[in-house]
């Protein structure tokens, strides 16, 4: 019941109010590229699954065979980069039982001030999960990039997830 509602607030603060407009392309461009993210549709071996659009904001989910996922969001900047930081490894701690540090993540490329950790959180019913995350601020906006795993699945899906973030960084185009 605690991971639920965990993760049912946490839907709640990224929901924004109506999308400007929904699916892929078109209207990501200008805050994509304000912020310096790619959103293509395919990241190294990552589909895009979602791609919601908001005149302030926006939502794309990438997924990889099997239960990995990886989800980037923009927001307007709410607070400074090292409590927003905290604020999340505390929601991520509370969906799992026994969390901890795994290891510092580098910036992505071309992302000067960017935070990043790896956490190993409790057993779900596929096994232990793994959580990454990068932080950042940019052109007025907070970008987040969020994977999330199983062990199991940690050797399978890790360099497709930093191709993909290396990916993401690059010269957008959408």
């Amino acid at each position: 019941m605690r991971r639920g509602r965990a993760v049912l607030a946490a839907a709640l603060i990224l929901a924004p109010s109506a999308p400007a407009m929904a699916g892929q392309g078109g209207g990501a461009a200008p805050l994509a590229e304000r912020v310096g993210l790619n959103l293509s549709p395919r990241l190294c071996a990552l589909t895009q699954s979602r791609l919601d659009l908001y005149p302030d904001r926006l939502l794309a989910a990438y997924g990889l065979p099997g239960g990995a996922t990886f989800t980037v969001s923009v927001i307007p900047i709410a607070q400074p980069l090292v409590e927003e930081f905290a604020d999340t490894e505390r929601t991520i701690a509370g969906l799992y039982d026994d969390v901890f540090l795994l290891r510092e993540l580098p910036s992505p490329p071309g992302v000067a001030g960017a935070r990043g950790r790896l956490w190993r959180g409790g057993d779900t019913e596929t096994g232990p999960v793994v959580t990454g995350l990068w932080l950042w601020h940019s052109a007025g906006a907070r970008v987040r990039v969020r994977v999330t795993f199983t062990v199991m699945e940690q050797e399978r899906v890790w360099p497709e997830i930093e191709c993909a973030v290396r990916a993401l960084t690059a010269a957008p185009s959408v």
